[in-house]
């Protein structure tokens, strides 16, 4: 083989050995590449489990911020029918409203609590949407009978035995309420599923 021969075989080697190196940046860069999607993937991945986890905790906690209104807002309505009328003009400088707001207001209360419950039925497990709207119902059958004892107290009756009963579904309501609030306390102490 001569010099010239030779040259050119080197240079073929040299093209050789060029292509095969491109040719193994290509296909490691590849790899790379697919491998950094990957990555992206897993992470978005998790930050989405991140932020389904977190809607559904902030799902609950303002389902049980309004299930408490209610409750504070039954409190202001029986209050205001407890009273007499005179008791109730002394008080109206003082604000507050009257019986007939604030039962509107206890009305609006329950409407939004229905929107979140709503809300909270999107991003959970049935079961535990279930839980709500069980709670929810206990609610309303409070509400039947406060509405009764209402109207008792505004034609100007006691009502004993309404007010006993509403009492009695009035525990009711607060032992499922805590119930329910001790259940997602639990379940959100726990670390995140898949994490």
């Amino acid at each position: 083989m001569d010099q010239g021969d030779a040259a050119v075989w080197a240079a073929g080697i040299g093209v050789i050995g060029t292509s095969i190196g491109a040719f193994g940046g290509y296909f490691a860069g590849r790899a790379q590449g697919r491998a950094t999607v990957d990555g992206v993937r897993l992470q978005l991945s998790g930050q989405r489990e991140d932020a389904v986890w977190q809607a559904e905790l902030d799902a609950f906690a303002a389902l049980i911020d309004q299930f408490n209104a209610a409750r504070m807002q039954i409190g202001t309505v029986v209050a205001k029918f407890e009273a007499s009328r005179r008791e109730l003009r002394r008080l109206s400088p003082h604000g507050g409203g009257t019986r007939e707001e604030a039962y509107a207001a206890l009305m609006e209360c329950v409407r939004e609590l229905v929107v979140r419950e709503n809300a909270l039925r999107l991003r959970t497990a049935r079961t535990y949407a279930n839980a709500a709207t069980a709670v929810r119902v206990q609610l309303l059958d409070v509400l039947e009978v406060l509405q009764a004892y209402c109207v008792a107290r505004a034609r100007g009756r006691r009502a004993w035995s309404l007010h006993r009963q509403f009492t009695s579904q009035m525990a009711g309501y607060i032992s499922d309420l805590d119930a329910f609030v001790r259940d997602a306390q639990e379940r959100f102490s726990r670390p995140r599923p898949g994490s």
